[in-house]
């Protein structure tokens, strides 16, 4: 019986653990669940037999002291919780702190007094207690913030004003505008309140006429994701049309340009040039294999890259889309704005990289080397390996150390700053991978610092997971079931069904 028992305890709290982990009810967490269930109610049945022979006069002292012990410690357990009920004392036991809001997600809370939160639910939603403490967090730190919730079959005509599609979705009103989460995260809320906080952050030109990614695009290859959340933060996205180019428009704070496929008119660069020259910032996502004449003008400020493919071995497996070492995860991150808050444990995702030597072209130029591969990296001049799927890449003698993916140069002439951001790389912006790892972090950060606006520079809340080592934790847990968690719960009760016998022996 008490074998049964403490197997069913230690399954039901291994299901119970890797559902609150990976915020679903998987087949480990299922199994554990029913048989952890089926364990304790044959515990049950078994020890309700054994109170037959329990009822004699010496019986009744242990069986009334058993009693008591378990009543004390339900008395405790009540008081306890609405002790700390009363007192306000919040615990986040969450394996991610799921409801410890993230510092980014605070401050912005707090630049919006007044804020009006709706939560529109169905009673037998199971996702509904989570939301509401999430919520509760948010009015916690906000200012006069008012909140309130809906059944969603009572108030029709709030879901057709403001488009409330499904249960568990929140309505975010500050005096006119709206913003409405229909799957609360901190990531989605921190787009929405952005979005409600209308910061104006300066205009961007998008470079477009030359095969560039387009911002307009929503599938995998396309952009529209990074453009979203440009203007979620306060830009202004324009197209400039190279071949059209004659001039940058004064009122252009930044160039963006992803990843041209042809070359851009000599017209176009020479317009780029003067843009920078009297103070402009440029942005220019490179890919192998291609010159398009950003090269060149990088190059005349100090950052020349090398047409060929970085290969990193150490953290470049192939998982049989690509060939082994193309992909590399950088953790490698020099002390820099654009940096800040990226390191082992906040890793950014790059596919086909090229890379880039530094030169200053005036002693007093800044340069930097923002975003490295590890010290196994090497170059290769094989550009056909980018369509090779699943094979190694042979190593030719080519010498192996940090390589530069993403570099940042800040320059002073005649009292005029130019600042420039090259990565040798489109596709991690890309909205395939735009939200992998810390990606979008590091291309945000780097037009805010491009742009001169270093106070908008942080790591935000992720909109899927918030702990990502380098993969979210939903996925590092479903691929340890077989191991990682099976391993040590057999291995409890193991050896407590041993201790158990031992001490009855």
């Amino acid at each position: 019986m008490r074998e049964l028992a403490l197997a069913g305890f230690v399954a039901i709290t291994f299901g119970l653990g890797s559902y609150y982990a990976t915020n679903h009810f998987g087949a480990f967490s299922l199994a554990n669940l029913s048989l952890g269930g089926l364990g304790l109610l044959a515990a049950l049945v078994l020890g309700a037999r054994r109170l037959r022979f329990t009822g004699g006069p010496h019986s009744r002292p242990v069986v009334l002291h058993g009693l008591g012990l378990v009543l004390a410690a339900i008395v405790i357990a009540f008081s306890a919780e609405r002790g700390a009920h009363h007192a306000d004392v919040r615990l986040d036991w969450t394996f991610e702190q799921r409801y410890d809001l993230d510092a980014s997600l605070v401050d912005l809370i707090e630049q919006l007094p007044g804020l009006k939160i709706s939560l529109f639910y169905d009673p037998l939603d199971p996702r509904i207690r989570r939301t509401r403490l999430l919520v509760d967090e948010i009015a916690r730190h906000g200012k006069k913030v008012r909140v309130k919730a809906y059944k969603i079959d009572k108030v029709p005509e709030k879901l057709e004003d403001y488009g409330i599609g499904s249960s568990n979705s929140l309505l975010f009103r500050r005096k006119d505008r709206y913003q409405v989460v229909e799957r609360p995260t901190e990531g989605a809320i921190y787009e929405a309140l952005y979005r409600l906080l209308s910061v104006e952050a300066g205009v961007i030109a998008v470079l477009r006429g030359e095969g560039e990614g387009d911002p307009e695009v929503t599938t995998d290859l396309g952009y529209g994701g990074l453009a979203s959340m440009l203007a979620t933060e306060g830009y202004e996205i324009r197209s400039l049309v190279t071949m059209s180019v004659r001039e940058i428009p004064d009122d252009v704070d930044l160039l963006l340009a992803i990843a041209p496929q042809r070359g851009i008119q000599p017209v176009a660069l020479d317009a780029i040039r003067r843009f920078l020259a009297r103070g402009g910032g440029l942005v220019a996502l490179l890919e192998p294999g291609v010159e398009s004449g950003l090269e060149e003008i990088l190059a005349e400020w100090g950052l020349r890259s090398p047409d060929r493919v970085v290969i990193d071995p150490a953290f470049g497996e192939s998982s049989g889309t690509e060939a082994q070492g193309v992909c590399p995860l950088v953790h490698v991150y020099e002390s820099h704005p654009i940096t800040r808050g990226l390191d082992r444990n906040h890793m950014t995702f790059f596919c086909g990289a090229r890379t880039f030597e530094l030169r200053k072209p005036e002693v007093e130029d800044e340069l930097r080397a923002v975003a490295q591969t590890s010290a196994r990296a090497w170059l290769s001049d094989d550009l056909g390996v980018l369509d090779r799927r699943g094979r190694s890449v042979e190593h030719a003698g080519e010498a192996q150390t940090y390589r530069p993916i993403a570099v940042a140069g800040r320059y002073v002439r005649d009292d005029v700053e130019t600042r420039i951001l090259a990565i040798g790389d489109s596709d991690f912006a890309s909205n395939r991978y735009l939200r992998a790892l810390y990606n979008l972090d590091l291309i945000m950060n780097g037009v805010h610092w491009t742009a001169e606006r270093e106070p908008q520079i942080q790591l935000r809340p992720k909109i899927r997971s918030t702990v990502q080592f380098p993969l979210p934790v939903a996925d590092s847990l479903q691929m340890l079931y077989g191991v990682g968690l099976l391993v040590p719960e057999a291995l409890l009760i193991v050896g407590g069904v041993v201790w158990i016998r031992r001490r009855t022996a």
